[in-house]
């Protein structure tokens, strides 16, 4: 995997610091203790998925389960209860829950506010990156290919952050059928529908109502 690949970052990762010196330690464990902490908040909490994890580490998802157990079995990691620590978000996956242990096994648990406290801002679309693998996961076992479900909730996303005006996914799912075809990943529509937003609103325009707009305006 090349640097291009790699989720993009913030400048520093803050790791316990006894981590360092742990003789015992793998390599590879190490930089998945680094991984998870370029996602922490100030209270130590985070919630990437595996596959975000096995881009910046360049390792399969797979091996990130491993060593996430290893972190967990040695008191620099927990995960979270996800009753009690609910994610706000709509989602019809689950996503694991992390809380560092910045002061070992008796670090105390998140209250709420901690929990919800503001997240670095991480440009990797977690939630995308998330859905492609529930996706992989069922076509693998058989399931029905809905590749373009992603595409067009990349197209939602991207006019939601840019104008916070809502569009429904459902009705764009012909259309991002036919851009599924063409091989056009949920990265680039997202990238393209944020930057025909950006352009409708200073020309004093309506964001784009489809995604078929979107595909038209950027030559996909």
């Amino acid at each position: 995997m090349s640097s291009s690949d790699k989720p993009d970052i913030r400048k520093y990762s803050v790791i316990p610091a006894r981590a360092i010196q742990d003789d015992k330690m793998h390599w590879t464990t190490l930089r998945l203790l680094g991984a998870l902490c370029l996602h922490t908040n100030a209270y130590g909490i985070c919630w990437p998925s595996r596959i975000t994890l096995a881009r910046h580490i360049s390792r399969s998802t797979k091996t990130i389960s491993v060593h996430v157990a290893r972190l967990i079995k040695a008191g620099y990691i927990r995960k979270l209860q996800p009753r009690a620590y609910p994610i706000k978000a709509k989602k019809t996956w689950r996503t694991n829950r992390y809380q560092v242990l910045f002061d070992g096994p008796q670090t105390e648990l998140p209250s709420k506010e901690q929990f919800y406290a503001p997240r670095p801002k991480i440009a990797e679309d977690v939630e995308i990156l998330e859905a492609q693998e529930v996706l992989h996961n069922r076509r693998g076992s058989g399931g029905e290919n809905s590749d373009f479900k992603i595409l067009s909730q990349a197209f939602v996303q991207g006019v939601q952050m840019v104008s916070g005006q809502h569009r429904i996914a459902e009705s764009n799912h012909n259309f991002a059928k036919i851009l599924a075809d063409r091989g056009i990943s949920a990265e680039r529509i997202k990238a393209a529908t944020i930057e025909m937003c950006k352009y409708n609103l200073m020309s004093g325009r309506t964001p784009p109502i489809t995604l078929e707009q979107v595909a038209i305006w950027a030559g996909l």
